[in-house]
């Protein structure tokens, strides 16, 4: 039960912040935004292995233990190997989906630029409690896999900024099955 409700809560927390600008820009549009993904940066169909690492958990207010109990139930799960296959139809539309996502979604993108194997981007996103959330994402990218950082920021009322930061690999190990 307490797996569940840290889990819960370390989930609620990264959807809040999930698309959310630290940058000072301004939003950009959607031709903006397709300028700053170039083509090549696209993945290569296949089966994918992702892992994830916790770098960074604070939320102001929150006692120690139960700070704990997040950052374990986050290790287990990210000790659970992941995979997925990306087929040739889903890696020949990943440019147009992945834009068609940010344009659909109620964040703001302020800093977008994935060019020559790098990504570097910031957006800005309501909650739906009158908060918003901060995102960054930087990190490398090739044909087949990535290796990006996450940083997830989140003003909690009356206590202060929470956040989260994570790193999240990506590597093609074969063809689907």
């Amino acid at each position: 039960m307490r797996k569940t409700i840290a889990l819960a809560t370390l989930a609620s927390l990264a959807l809040a912040a999930c698309g959310n600008d630290a940058g000072d820009g301004e939003a950009m549009t959607a031709d903006e935004m397709a300028d700053a993904v170039e083509e090549g940066d696209m993945p290569q169909p296949g089966l994918y292995s992702s892992t994830q690492e916790l770098i960074e958990l604070s939320m102001p207010g929150v006692e120690d233990d139960m700070l704990n109990i997040l950052r374990s139930a986050f290790e287990e799960g990210a000790q659970e190997e992941s995979t997925y296959c990306l087929t040739p139809e889903e890696a020949a539309n990943a440019r147009e989906e992945m834009l068609k996502g940010m344009a659909e979604s109620d964040c703001t993108i302020t800093r977008m630029n994935m060019s020559g194997g790098n990504i570097d981007a910031a957006m800005s996103c309501p909650t739906g409690q009158g908060v918003t959330g901060d995102v960054t994402l930087t990190g490398t990218m090739a044909s087949d896999g990535a290796d990006m950082e996450m940083a997830f920021v989140s003003e909690l009322p009356g206590m202060g900024d929470a956040r989260i930061r994570m790193r999240v690999k990506t590597e093609r190990i074969g063809e689907c099955s």
